[in-house]
């Protein structure tokens, strides 16, 4: 199995210095998208608008995945609560 690292910006940059190690790039492309869900479950409360981005570099650095998901809140009737 390949180890492949998980950078995060979410209004910062956070560097995954110790990785995962992944069967294949299926399983790289599902940890990324559980990570993504994870801190919008978090972050969803705080924010109306969020944007967050995961990064997988492989073992040299290479760049191999972007993934990006913006979280957006469109109030109706705010007042209405």
């Amino acid at each position: 199995m390949a180890r492949y690292f998980f950078d995060i910006e979410n209004g910062g940059q956070h560097r995954d210095d110790t990785g995962s190690e992944c069967r294949d790039l299926d399983e790289v492309r599902a940890i990324a998208v559980r990570t993504l869900i994870g801190i919008a479950a978090e972050e969803a409360a705080l924010h109306d608008r969020q944007t967050v981005v995961v990064s997988v570099r492989d073992a040299a650095g290479a760049s191999l995945l972007d993934m990006t998901l913006t979280l957006a809140t469109a109030w109706s009737n705010r007042d209405g609560a």
